[in-house]
């Protein structure tokens, strides 16, 4: 983990994959924590694609398979957000760190002259959403664990 991550953030997340695969049955391997580590230390989106080039430019030993079976457990365990931003891109999903960080949902913008190009993805966390959440809650007697919004336009010219 990077200087950027506070110390015991290292160790919770290490401590969360271990007890994650301790009571799911699987092998405690080192690749596994090689990659939480990689993870962890972006501050932005990322594909399997992007991990496995990282992972290779760091001289790191490990398949495209493991990646993809790596991230399937991070998933479950709750370390790692997936996303499908619009169906223009459902052949690439992108992931995020997701252990520490609050809420927070996505405004896809679209490059101008394209329906299937990206230009960017902005985080944004509105304190309103937080009030339409509880007032759902409310409505319908249940508890919301999470939520996910996202939102799709272009930049006006």
């Amino acid at each position: 983990m990077d200087a950027k991550q506070p110390d015991t953030h290292k160790h919770v997340i290490k401590d969360v994959l271990k007890q994650y695969l301790q009571d799911k049955g699987f092998r405690n391997t080192p690749e596994r924590y090689t990659i939480l580590e990689e993870i962890y230390n972006m501050d932005h989106h990322f594909n399997v694609d992007d991990l496995y080039l990282l992972m290779m430019q760091k001289k790191y030993h490990v398949s495209k398979a493991t990646i993809y079976n790596t991230i399937e457990i991070f998933l479950d365990a709750g370390l790692i957000r997936k996303h499908q931003f619009g169906e223009k891109t459902l052949t690439s999903s992108s992931y995020e760190k997701s252990y520490f960080d609050k809420q927070h949902d996505h405004l896809v913008v679209y490059k101008q002259d394209s329906d299937r190009e990206i230009a960017e993805i902005i985080e944004f966390c509105d304190p309103r959403i937080q009030g339409i959440k509880e007032a759902i809650e409310d409505a319908f007697g249940v508890t919301i664990d999470s939520h996910s919004l996202y939102f799709y336009g272009r930049k006006k010219e």
